[in-house]
C-alpha cells in the first residue's frame, strides 16, 4: 500500500507510473498482475484514481477524519474486482475474481481492508508536508511528518520564522 501511494513524489513533481507499460511493470514486480499484463490509459487512470483515494484516507488517518469520496472509491473498486473471501488453510483472505486493472485494483484494496481489520491501517499515514506516505512507528501514533529532520523540521521552522516576522 505504502509503495503504491508513493509512486508519484508530488513535492518534486516526479510520477513513476507515467504510462499503462510503466503500471504494469510496477505490479508484475510486485506480483500483483501475471507476467504478460497490459494495461490501457483508462486502465492507468482507474489505478491513479484509487491512489489517490488511498492518500487521501492516510491523510485521514492523520487527521483523525473520515473522507467518504475515498471510501466510495474503495467501495467501488471492491465492487468491480468481484472480492471474494478465499479460505487459505484457517486464514480468510480477500481476493479477486476480475482480472487486469481491476484485478489488480481488489488486490491493493483488499491489503487495505486486511490492514484496516487487524489494526494496523491507521498508523499508515500521509505527511502533512510531501504527502508521502509512511508508517507511523511513535507510541502514540501521533505522528505527522514522514521524517521529522526532513518535513517536521521545514515545517517547525516556517512556523518559527512566522512567530518571529510578526513579534517585530
Amino acid at each position: 500500500m505504502q509503495a503504491f501511494v508513493n509512486t508519484v513524489d508530488l513535492e518534486n513533481e516526479r510520477e513513476w507510473l507515467a504510462d499503462p507499460a510503466a503500471l504494469a511493470a510496477w505490479a508484475r514486480e510486485r506480483d500483483l498482475a501475471p507476467a504478460g499484463a497490459r494495461f490501457t490509459n483508462r486502465d492507468l487512470d482507474q489505478a491513479l484514481e484509487l491512489r489517490e483515494a488511498f492518500r487521501a484516507l492516510l491523510a485521514a488517518n492523520r487527521d483523525r477524519e473520515r473522507d467518504t469520496a475515498a471510501l466510495a472509491v474503495l467501495t467501488e473498486t471492491a465492487r468491480a474486482a468481484q472480492l471474494a473471501v478465499v479460505f487459505v488453510g484457517e486464514t480468510p483472505k480477500l481476493e479477486p475474481e476480475a482480472d487486469g486493472v481491476d484485478g489488480l485494483c481488489g488486490r491493493l484494496v483488499s491489503v487495505a481492508v486486511t490492514a484496516m481489520l487487524d489494526g494496523s491501517w491507521e498508523r499508515l499515514k500521509a505527511c502533512r508536508n510531501c504527502r508521502w506516505a509512511f508508517f507511523d512507528e511513535s507510541k502514540n501514533r501521533s505522528a505527522h511528518w514522514c521524517s521529522m529532520s526532513l518535513c517536521g523540521n521545514r515545517l517547525k521552522t516556517r512556523a518559527y520564522r512566522r512567530r518571529q516576522r510578526s513579534a517585530v
